[in-house]
């Protein structure tokens, strides 16, 4: 592929990628409340993504199709509404800029720096297919809605984890591509095992549907002040959790945070290497999108106190008992598949969907393993059950391998966010999952590297 063409397609993809950031910010304001749209005191029904169309949600204004494009309408309107000169939040072009910016970076990365070209302990060096950069791009960009949703409202929306696991399910079995993560032949032995653990947990979840196996934190929690080391008073929000209006309060700090970020961007491509440039690029566009989302207001709720007293359940230990009968019908079933004497045919396409499987598995099981350990060590909730389904979608895409690189190499990225926090004597009660997100989505592009260089360190 030609310079010209390959600046020709990363421009496209910015574009492609700001309309795609355009499309999170409704995903993020309507997912978490569908049926519902609170603003102002006014409520007004909210049936699906799409409809009603975009309006101003302070004077119900319809937005025309060019007051709609990404960043330029922004800036062109002065940051207000066309017809009631409401204040239109700085958070959205910068989502929108950001999502451009990691599109055009993971296209280069992918083509020019080939950072997603090199599958575990090899050295191929070749540029990733339409289909796998698709498949990426789109699993990039949910990740970061379910970002945003996690650090507006601390949840994860089930729909995006299942969504991603019902994406990998699909692609991996039609893609080929040494990007892709697949069982290996050598391995071939845990194929049986991987369908048992699927049929388990696919069984656990009709057993639980039918209440057969109890669900655990199902029974209401008892007044904050019966509840000894609760966490302190519990918020009363109105119409319960409720997305709030996002507010600009910083804005010349986030402007000028990006801008910087944008130049440097630039200068990265004339100072640097093409591999170092195209990384830049990806990680500046993951910190216009937290300079966006992360800065809290006094227009947003402070979960501080609530998501304290959460998990600070009097019965923690019981819960985590229950979802360890949970967890042990797949484990269950597939110890039982391993001694079943049935052959698995051995082709490409079975391997890269066990492969997605595995990690289904894998993900949503380690997170999943530490929450009940966790819980039943410390009695409290130590970690969301949202953050083990996104694990699980994350898995489906990225493979066993690279979902638990991802999960831990977000601890580092969470606490230093954390660190900032404490610094600021800002709350310090934050989601796990936006940390998550970006570590797997870095991990597409340097997980398998510093894999590969931790391995070495062991063989010399």
């Amino acid at each position: 592929m030609t310079p010209t063409l390959l600046i020709a397609f990363a421009v496209f993809l910015f574009f492609v990628g700001s309309c795609v950031g355009s499309f999170l910010n409704v995903v993020v304001w309507r997912l978490p409340n569908y049926g519902r749209e609170v603003v102002f005191q006014k409520t007004r029904g909210l049936l699906t993504l799409n409809w009603p169309p975009s309006h101003c949600p302070i004077c119900d204004s319809p937005i025309k199709w060019y007051h709609n494009v990404p960043v330029v309408a922004w800036v062109f309107l002065g940051a207000k509404c066309a017809s009631c000169q409401g204040h239109i939040p700085v958070r959205y072009p910068l989502v929108e800029l950001a999502v451009g910016v990691v599109f055009a970076g993971y296209f280069l990365a992918s083509f020019v720096g080939y950072w997603s070209a090199f599958p575990l302990f090899t050295d191929i060096r070749e540029p990733v297919q339409a289909g796998a950069l698709t498949l990426h791009l789109i699993f990039i960009a949910a990740l970061l809605a379910a970002s945003a949703i996690d650090i507006d409202l601390f949840i994860i929306p089930l729909s995006i984890s299942w969504f991603l696991v019902g994406l990998g399910l699909v692609a991996m079995p039609l893609i080929d591509h040494p990007v892709i993560w697949a069982l290996s032949f050598e391995s071939w032995g845990f194929a049986r095992p991987i369908i048992g653990g699927a049929v388990g947990l696919v069984l656990a979840n009709v057993l639980l549907a039918y209440k057969i196996i109890p669900r655990s934190f199902s029974e209401p929690m008892p007044p904050a002040e019966e509840i000894e080391n609760g966490g302190g008073r519990k918020l009363k929000i109105e119409n319960e959790q409720v997305a709030p209006l996002p507010k600009l309060t910083r804005f010349v700090p986030s402007v000028v945070s990006t801008v910087v970020l944008v130049v440097f961007c630039v200068v990265a491509w004339f100072v640097f290497s093409a591999k170092v440039a195209s990384l830049v690029t990806v990680c500046s566009g993951i910190l216009i999108f937290l300079i966006g989302v992360l800065p809290r207001d006094e227009g947003q709720i402070d979960a501080t106190d609530e998501v304290l007293e959460e998990i600070a359940h009097p019965q923690v230990r019981r819960e985590s008992l229950k979802e360890l009968l949970f967890l042990a019908v797949p484990l269950i079933c597939a110890l039982i598949a391993y001694f079943i004497p049935v052959e698995v045919p051995q082709v490409a396409w079975v391997a890269r969907l066990l492969g997605c499987v595995l990690g289904v598995l894998v993900g949503g099981g380690v997170v999943w393993v530490i929450r009940v350990l966790g819980s039943l060590a410390f009695n409290k909730e130590a970690m969301g059950m949202g953050d083990a389904h996104l694990m699980a979608g994350v898995g489906a895409i990225v493979g066993p391998v690279l979902v638990t690189f991802s999960f831990f190499a977000a601890a580092f990225l969470g606490i230093g966010w954390a660190v900032v926090l404490l610094f600021q004597k800002r709350p310090h009660v934050l989601p796990y999952g936006p940390w998550l997100a970006i570590a797997s989505i870095l991990s597409l592009l340097v997980g398998n590297q510093l894999i590969a260089c931790y391995v070495a360190m062991f063989n010399q």
